[in-house]
């Protein structure tokens, strides 16, 4: 019997439409956002490719530093085959259209930093593209989820997964929520970490670098010192950060050998810098991995709410709640417990 379903038209996140002629049994994802909710909402078996940072890197499971597998059973259970042995189809900048073709996939999802692309791979692959991303704020991890959903006719696991977020939020608001803000600590973040040093104009990889906008940052109490700067993720002259007098200094770290803090702490430029005379300076999770990934991000929400006000949130155990939120999205247990023991910060910085 004909399915009178099809063709369904939807719409991406970057407002193209897109025709799924068929039901989608084969997908393939451009990168580890993508995969996160495709998993997450049950589709995970129909992923047949993806990225180098997806089955690689350690953006989708966690891994070390040096490509090491941290949970087995993430890596090994995430999917029905192990992720590292999907098909590559992609680096950072180039398709492989040929291996994606080759795949017959029913479905393409890409990153939004793909859109100019998504044309010419659905007519080069033979199989509809589908552009969706989320940013740094619940509300744009929550429209990624929907867009994801209405594509795959995911809608009430999707509604069900937003309902997840908006719980682990309620947790850290319905306390920093009461807290007036002139009580509120302000933070500097550094989400591209401090590995080398004040500036590195190649890579970006530094202390200045900074956001006007992380929102687990705000949703945890802090002020953040560079709300007001015009672009979004800008680099920042020292004096302004010494300017700032921030209470806190977050620093966003991948690695337990990381001596971004140390560096921050002894730099004599600094030292007039409140959170530094304080030693309130933070190694936090790496918000960033080929994307924005919805799990960790969440996660440093809670963290960095504990890290400003231990005192309000004795009851949260950091690695209880990483696992939760991880298992949600990925649907195994104990994947941040592996990967906090391993970063070893989030267990040894007192909080």
């Amino acid at each position: 019997m004909a399915d009178d379903t099809y063709p369904r038209t939807v719409t991406d996140m970057v407002g193209r439409t897109v025709t799924i002629e068929k039901p989608i049994e084969r997908i393939i994802t451009n990168n580890a956002d993508n995969a996160r909710i495709v998993i997450a909402l049950g589709e995970g078996a129909k992923l047949k490719g993806s990225d180098e940072c997806t089955i690689g890197s350690g953006c989708l499971c966690p891994m070390t530093e040096d490509n090491q597998i941290l949970c087995d059973a993430c890596w090994n259970g995430v999917i029905p085959t192990p992720l590292q042995d999907l098909p590559l189809t992609n680096d950072r900048y180039t398709p492989n259209l040929e291996m994606m073709a080759s795949l017959k996939p029913d479905l393409v999802f890409l990153w939004t930093s793909w859109e100019d692309k998504a044309d010419d791979i659905q007519e080069r692959v033979g199989a509809p593209t589908f552009v969706a991303g989320p940013d740094y704020t619940v509300e744009g991890i929550k429209e990624h989820i929907s867009y994801v959903g209405s594509v795959l006719g995911k809608e009430k696991e999707a509604e069900d997964l937003k309902s997840f977020v908006d719980q682990e939020v309620k947790k850290v608001t319905d306390i920093t929520g009461k807290i007036p803000e002139d009580e509120k600590l302000t933070v500097y973040f550094a989400p591209r970490g401090a590995m080398k040093g004040f500036f590195d104009a190649k890579e970006g990889r530094d202390f200045t670098r900074t956001d006007n906008s992380y929102d687990p940052l705000t949703l945890a109490g802090g002020i953040n010192v560079a709300k007001d700067v015009a672009d979004g993720n800008v680099n920042v002259g020292i004096e302004q950060i010494i300017a700032w007098n921030p209470d806190v200094i977050m620093v966003a770290c991948t690695s337990p050998d990381d001596t971004g803090v140390d560096f921050i702490l002894a730099s004599p430029e600094l030292q007039s810098i409140t959170a530094v005379k304080e030693k309130k300076v933070y190694k936090v999770l790496y918000p960033n991995c080929r994307g924005v990934p919805h799990d960790r991000n969440l996660i440093n929400m809670f963290y960095m709410a504990k890290l400003l006000y231990p005192d309000k949130f004795t009851h949260i155990d950091i690695n209880t709640e990483g696992d939760a939120i991880m298992k949600k999205f990925l649907g195994v247990d104990r994947a941040f417990t592996e990967y906090s023991e391993y970063l070893q910060f989030p267990m040894a910085q007192k909080v």
